[in-house]
């Protein structure tokens, strides 16, 4: 991607104004009113989960009791075995059995709560960074040309796919955490039904583990921001990778390739080789706190509070789940922290390119009536096009003192590489607005109001030529052309396709898979060049289309387009003699500066 500014490279300090709250506060706004619902399950599952273990006690001490009625029980298990005997359970089987009944009830509603948390909490979370990628690719998709050509192309694919894919394990650890958090909970609940005094206990080695975890979460985040700064690098080489690859096969540089590519992915590793180590002390701080917190368990519950039997077993089964639990909400505030990064660099450039947007005067909703008269000239007066350097200062890419351009008029616009060419003619488009003078068709200025329906009358075909995986008659229809076969056949001709097209076995429903790869640059031009004809355009635009034809095949197509031209203006940048041959007029740009020569 060309960029007249110099590329945008956001670094790690780019996103320092989004916050774990920030993720919050965006996550309740997609969220709205299902969040309530979402909680209520999550809080229900986790008081199924505590009742099975607070009902454990009970049958533990009516095992040990057995049928001596002096055995020490708690007051739980008396006021159940009370509730048993009313109802006719007396014997020690029978009431275990009647336990038995409750228990099984209780796991299989909590199966079923269990499986509507998981759904619900998947189609929140997956939705919510569907939502993110959707938001960031249409606030690219309408941001202005210039802001686009600020980022690497390698960024902006590391924000939307590694970024996207990072911010989805935080929603993921952030899901499990408060499932996990709320299950802990449930279980301190459960230890304080037992013993307030052992439930104080466990609260307090819960809060030292808590002490842990938040001084090695500010450790977390800053590798994270490693591994941003890390992951685009990687993406940069692999699109250099991607891109390098013929040039390198032909000059045997595969290995050189390799060798820049092992490099970038070295350091990614080398951060996530740290990160999994500070994950793994600290799982082994707090399994230690927990093998602590159970020897605990059993010294002071059973010499100093005094439980019997049955309180003892079910603290020991509580140590044993909470345990588990308070590791992975630790470890997850840990990969939290660490994935935050990405949320912070996507909402980094998401700012930007909304401050772009506002900065450029566009008024959502307003467009103006009508679209620019194709009888009248198309004019430039004292224009130029100017964009913001890194360094803040205003850099003129291209100007143009006095340009006019009648209905029926072929263009050549010429110059040295690097002059601005394709700049000027990107602002005839409409893809740049003039920073001074004024862009017009008669009375229809360009501005960004009126760019709408400015650019709804022109039709650009860029030296890149664009195919995506569609059929030949989906791609030269591309965005929105509704033409039957004879239109699509006498744009294909035009454009020198015809035969391409007649040699596919399917013709016009042909497949063109992996950017029509199976053709040649000079083919894939023709067809773009095929569709840029069928748009009901007043002004088209060939920026280099015909680069990689041959020059026969070129003065034909330009030959054609010239004698068809009808009421259109054709702006042709071109380093070819076809061009200057067919052309009405001749724009020379030379150091940002366009000027007619004849």
């Amino acid at each position: 991607m060309r960029s007249d500014a110099g590329p945008h490279y956001a670094g790690p300090n780019d996103a320092d104004g989004a916050s774990f709250g920030d993720l919050l506060q965006a996550i309740r706004a997609y969220a709205a009113d299902g969040i309530f619902g979402t909680l209520s399950i999550i809080t229900l599952a986790a008081v199924l989960e505590s009742a099975g273990l607070v009902l454990l006690v009970p049958v533990a001490e009516t095992i040990f009791a057995g049928e001596g009625k002096g055995a020490a029980r708690s007051g739980l298990t008396m006021q159940i075995a009370a509730w048993m005997e009313a109802v006719g359970l007396n014997s020690v089987l029978q009431q275990l059995a009647g336990l038995g009944v409750i228990f099984i009830a209780l796991v299989a509603l909590r199966a079923v709560v269990l499986l509507r948390r998981d759904i619900v909490l998947m189609q929140m979370s997956q939705g919510f960074i569907d939502r993110v990628r959707l938001d960031f690719f249409s606030l690219l998709a309408h941001a202005d040309w210039p802001v686009i050509k600020r980022y690497r192309k390698a960024e902006l694919l590391n924000t939307m796919t590694t970024n996207v894919g990072r911010l989805g394990q935080a929603i993921r650890f952030l899901s499990s955490g408060i499932v996990v958090g709320v299950l802990g909970l449930a279980y301190l609940a459960s230890a304080f039904v037992v013993s307030v005094a052992l439930g104080l206990a466990l609260l307090g080695l819960i809060a030292i583990g808590g002490v842990f975890a938040a001084i090695w979460s500010r450790r977390s985040h800053r590798l994270g921001r490693q591994l941003n700064q890390a992951n685009r690098f990687v993406m940069h080489e692999t699109t250099t990778f991607l891109d390098g690859m013929k040039a390198a096969k032909a000059a045997r540089a595969e290995d050189e390739l390799s060798r820049r590519f092992a490099g970038s992915i070295a350091e990614a590793r080398l951060i996530s080789v740290q990160f999994v180590t500070q994950q793994g002390r600290l799982r082994n701080s707090i399994q230690f706190i927990a093998s602590v917190a159970a020897l605990l368990v059993l010294l002071l519950g059973y010499g100093v509070i005094g439980l019997n039997g049955g309180e003892l077993v079910v603290m020991a089964a509580i140590v044993m789940r909470l345990a588990p639990n308070l590791v992975t909400t630790l470890t997850g505030v840990q990969s939290l922290a660490h994935a935050m990064p990405a949320f912070e660099s996507i909402r980094a450039i998401e700012g930007e390119l909304r401050r772009a947007k506002a900065s450029g005067g566009i008024v959502p909703g307003r467009e103006p009536s009508g679209e620019p008269p194709a009888d009248q000239p198309l004019e430039a007066k004292a224009v130029s096009v100017e964009v913001n350097s890194l360094a803040g200062e205003n850099i003129t890419l291209v100007r143009a003192d006095d340009l006019l351009f009648a209905p029926g008029t072929l263009v050549h616009v010429g110059g040295p590489s690097g002059a601005g060419k394709s700049t000027l003619v990107e602002l005839f488009a409409g893809l740049h607005l003039p920073a001074q003078g004024m862009v017009s068709r008669g009375a229809y200025a360009l501005d960004a109001a009126s760019r709408p329906g400015w650019q709804a009358r022109v039709s650009f075909a860029p030296q890149e030529p664009f195919i995506f995986d569609g059929t030949v008659r989906e791609n030269l229809c591309w965005p929105n052309v509704e033409a039957d076969d004879q239109q699509l056949w006498a744009a294909l001709e035009t454009a020198g396709a015809g035969d391409i097209v007649a040699r596919l076995p399917a013709g016009l429903d042909e497949p063109m898979l992996d950017g029509g790869a199976r053709l040649s640059g000079g083919e894939r031009q023709r067809l773009c060049l095929a569709r840029a004809l069928l748009r009901p355009a007043d002004l088209l635009i060939l920026d280099e289309a015909t680069s990689a034809m041959d020059a026969e095949l070129e003065r034909s197509i330009i030959g054609r387009l010239r004698q068809d031209i009808g009421n259109r203006v054709v702006l042709m940048v071109s380093h070819s003699l076809n061009a200057v041959m067919h052309a009405d007029q001749r724009i020379e740009v030379t150091g940002g500066h366009a000027r007619v020569v004849g």
